[in-house]
């Protein structure tokens, strides 16, 4: 089966499971060739439904190309616009950034911004050979973003985070969006879609995720957690989220526990989670 039916296949599977309902986003899936992004392995592989590690090292997987059904599900919750500026933290492969492209158009801007100099030279490369040239590759620090090109309508993060970094919050334009994977310390690991308004985030919609750390330097984790009741905290099941709601720890008070379940202090962004 040549690239093209199998990329077909695979827009058709993800449509099936919901990872693609927008017309845009299987449109992007169906566009952008997803094998030379990976090319160490065979076309039907390239063309699976699973993550593809792409850099290890002692073991440890430092960068893989994301499954997906979990890129097709983050898409959504970004809702990315023809004209949009986009950020993405975490390039890797580059086959993301590319999807952004498709989603973005060519009145729109993608930026990408990847810590490991070798990604960097590889996703250009590849973006370059595929046509999307006009996809700005950045070597730099994810958490920290890129300032030249700000304030962006979307932010992607491609990578596990466990805070919303300041200049994450400086660089996200008033009403727009982050997709974030976040483990905050409690209930696990969620690609998380927040909307901006004002020095607040309010949850768009949560999936359950697992991504590879994001590396780079990163502010000392140190996480202050707090329960309305010791029920809501140890519950003794396994507790799903139903919305969280994302505020500066500077603006942070004890407020939050009066409409949250658990909040979660974090150096730069304080979590007020409620469950299901």
């Amino acid at each position: 089966m040549d690239d093209a039916r199998l990329r077909q296949t695979l827009v058709a599977e993800l449509q099936r499971s919901g990872a693609a309902e927008e017309p845009a986003i299987a449109h992007a899936f169906a566009a952008v060739p997803r094998h030379c992004f990976v090319p160490e392995v065979p076309l039907e592989e390239a063309y699976a439904d699973r993550a593809i590690s792409i850099k290890s090292a002692g073991g440890e997987t430092l960068a893989s190309i994301s499954q997906p059904s979990m890129l097709g599900r983050m898409l959504e919750l970004a809702h990315v616009e023809r004209g949009d500026r986009v950020l993405e933290i975490g390039t890797g492969s580059g086959y993301n950034a590319a999807l952004l492209a498709e989603l973005a158009g060519d009145e729109g801007l993608v930026v990408t911004i990847e810590v490991e100099a070798d990604l960097v030279e590889r996703a250009r490369m590849t973006l370059a050979s595929c046509g999307y040239e006009r996809v700005r590759v950045v070597l730099g620090d994810g958490h920290a973003g890129y300032a030249p090109d700000a304030p962006y309508d979307r932010i992607i993060v491609s990578a596990r985070a466990t805070d919303i970094t300041q200049a994450w919050w400086d660089q996200l334009r008033d009403g727009g969006r982050i997709v974030v994977p976040v483990d905050i310390g409690v209930a696990g690991e969620y690609a998380v879609g927040f909307e901006r308004t004002d020095d607040a985030m309010h949850s768009i919609g949560i999936v359950n995720c697992l991504f590879v750390p994001l590396r780079g330097e990163r502010e000392t984790t140190r996480q202050n957690i707090f329960a309305r009741s010791p029920s809501a905290r140890y519950g003794g099941r396994p507790r799903s989220i139903r919305e969280i709601l994302a505020v500066p720890t500077s603006d942070a008070s004890a407020e939050l526990l009066e409409h949250a379940d658990i909040v979660v202090a974090q150096p730069t962004t304080t979590f007020a989670i409620s469950w299901a």
